[in-house]
């Protein structure tokens, strides 16, 4: 699994790898670190998607709860008009 430490490290090391493979000449750090960070960005995003996720099932949770705080009520409300 990965969190957003472990993103921003592989974005640094990625910086760091292709900083020093323009220093050197070297396209394959070059490359080898443009690749850590668009894998960074990959975890960022799968994170983002997990924190999403979890935001709307709260919400469906949430309007689920009321729904049934409702029903509970009107069913409330009917007994008492039957029986008063």
């Amino acid at each position: 699994m990965s969190n957003p430490a472990d993103a921003k490290a592989k974005e640094v090391e990625g910086k760091l790898e292709s900083a020093a493979g323009e220093l050197t000449g070297d396209v394959g750090h070059q490359i080898m670190g443009k690749a850590k960070q668009v894998q960074a960005s990959a975890m960022n995003a799968v994170e983002n998607l997990k924190e999403g996720t979890k935001s709307v099932a709260h919400a469906i949770s949430n309007a689920a709860d009321s729904i049934a705080d409702k029903t509970t009520d009107k069913t409330a409300d009917n007994v008492a008009k039957d029986h008063g």
